[in-house]
């Protein structure tokens, strides 16, 4: 049964609130246009339309209708503070929708704004805290961002707004993600589908958030078909409806990447393409400026760095005459501009200027709570120290990388880098250069990154065909059957690899144990039976 939405209910000035509630439009009800609100009618009405108009993807109406709203409350002899405070959050609420930042004033308003509510409008001070939360994800201010996170859902909860407290849930699951707590962001996706499919109606769209947001949790643990899928399932809702920009950001970063480790480089363009078109037509700048280091970020792992230095400077950035400031743009606050580019100077052979770009960086990462982005930086300095040939210094920060995220399962940012990091992982479990021994688990953890990268690292300059990783389509695996099938030892392999002979035994390990045998000979019938090698003709 279709629900309507009464704009003219008597709590004024609650309306808007009824969708964070649960009892607004969902679904496939019909939105009224902007110009059923010509303006000069009831203020209450009017900032519920503007407020369903941003939820539902209409921001330019939204906008409209708001603008339309204030004018006739800014004629007005008499303009109450709490209608004053009602402005404040339906304006921050639309902004979240056009991916437009809060400033200063704009906090302090939202501040305020908390100073004067009714202590019983649990919802009103729900979605303050609500959009606190938000402007400290986007300042890199991870600590606020999580506790302003956590009252808004307490908040929520108190005025009954489930559909409140179900958007909250997917920005701590952000924050958590950027903080290196992989297990922790999933299980708030899982509570936030889990507690969706309780509903009495079906929220098609919060569920295509969520599942957007488990598709990059699914990419950062390296299971890349299981993210496609995701992501695949979600794209179209979130291209039309009830996305904002921290979730846009997070599917147009995980479709620019799947495509990236797919197709190669041709994939990575024509994604990155579709992206900035689209960001370009919502009029979003600073999602389209997130898209544009997705593009320095793909050109540079593909060594394409005269192109990744024209997008640098298309968009105000100099690499070389960079400095660093607390108060850089937002892409900078949150870390990703950072590390594209300081892992363009490594790539430029620039790596002295990437260390001492990285100095103030990783402070700042460090302060911030930013865990993930932390351990990016951390790979990037081992790439540095590795091509000033400090060798004990590049192993000591790529196990510092992995030590910072514990056991959380994030694999991608190592295995993003490509050939040369795996040079690096490689004299890790070498116990080359290394100031301490690896325990068990991390040593363990190295052993399985050095395994992805020979199975799993393409040519990202081809347009390859997808692979799955399974023997029978990963050249890594049927290079060393191959090798086996000619009666090579362990040291022979090695040499013919150019890896240690503890890799050779970590990747035979690891092929027995995809095909279900447990030696050599057993391992080159049961290729040979599925079809992976000729054993009579190995050179094929």
């Amino acid at each position: 049964m279709q629900r309507e939405y009464h704009f003219d209910r008597e709590t004024s000035p609650e309306n808007w609130r009824v969708a964070m509630q649960g009892s607004g439009p969902r679904g496939n009800v019909r939105v009224p246009a902007a110009s059923s609100y010509p303006g000069g009618g009831r203020i209450d009405r009017g900032l519920a339309l503007a407020f369903t108009l941003a939820k539902h993807g209409r921001v330019a109406e939204a906008r409209q209708v708001f603008g339309r709203v204030e004018t006739g409350f800014e004629g007005q002899a008499e303009q109450p503070e709490k209608w004053r405070a009602e402005f404040v959050l339906v304006d921050a609420h639309i902004r979240a929708y056009e991916g437009r930042t809060l400033s200063s004033a704009d906090i302090d308003n939202l501040k305020r704004t908390l100073e004067v509510a009714d202590r019983q409008d649990y919802i009103g001070q729900g979605l303050a805290l609500n959009q606190l939360c938000l402007a400290y994800v986007h300042s890199g201010h991870l600590d606020r961002a999580q506790e302003y996170g956590e009252s808004a859902i307490r908040l929520y909860h108190q005025g009954d707004a489930e559909l409140g407290s179900l958007h909250l849930l997917a920005h701590l699951g952000q924050i958590k993600l950027m903080r290196g707590d992989l297990e922790g962001a999933a299980a708030e996706y899982t509570a936030l589908e889990e507690r969706l499919s309780g509903l009495p109606f079906a929220d098609t769209a919060l569920l295509a958030v969520s599942r957007a947001l488990r598709s990059e949790v699914a990419y950062e643990t390296n299971e890349l078909e299981e993210s496609r899928a995701l992501l695949e399932s979600a794209i179209d809702s979130i291209e039309e409806d009830d996305a904002w920009l921290d979730v846009r950001a997070a599917a147009y970063r995980v479709r620019i990447r799947l495509a990236l480790s797919r197709f190669g480089l041709p994939g990575a363009l024509t994604e990155l393409s579709r992206c900035e078109h689209a960001a370009e037509k919502r009029a979003m700048p600073r999602l389209l400026r997130l898209v544009k280091f997705e593009r320095i970020r793909a050109l540079t792992l593909c060594d394409e760095l005269d192109g990744a230095q024209k997008i640098m400077r298309s968009i105000g950035i100099e690499p070389q005459k960079l400095e660093w400031h607390d108060e850089n743009d937002w892409v900078f606050r949150q870390g990703s501009a950072a590390v594209a580019i300081s892992r363009w100077l490594v790539r430029t052979r620039r790596a002295r200027d990437a260390l001492v770009l990285l100095e103030p960086v990783e402070d700042s990462a460090i302060r911030r709570g930013q865990l993930l982005t932390l351990a990016k930086l951390r790979v990037i300095r081992a790439e540095a120290h590795w091509r000033l040939n400090q060798k004990s210094d590049a192993t000591s920060a790529i196990v510092s990388a992995v030590r910072l995220l514990g056991q959380q399962p994030f694999r991608r940012f190592i295995l993003d880098e490509g050939p040369e990091v795996f040079r690096i992982v490689q004299a890790v479990l070498d116990g080359e250069r290394l100031s301490s021994p690896l325990d068990r688990q991390h040593r363990t953890r190295f052993a399985e990154l050095a395994h992805y990268f020979a199975v799993q690292t393409p040519d990202r300059r081809r347009n390859d065909a997808p692979s799955t990783g399974s023997p029978s389509t990963s050249a890594g695996y049927q290079k060393y059957l191959e090798l086996l099938t000619i009666g090579l030892s362990n040291k022979e392999i090695a040499r013919t690899m150019g890896v240690s002979v503890n890799t050779v035994k970590y990747h035979l390990k690891a092929i027995f144990a995809d095909l279900r045998v447990s030696n050599r000979t057993q391992a080159v019938a049961e290729a040979s039976r599925l079809k992976i090698i000729d054993r009579h003709h190995p050179d094929k």
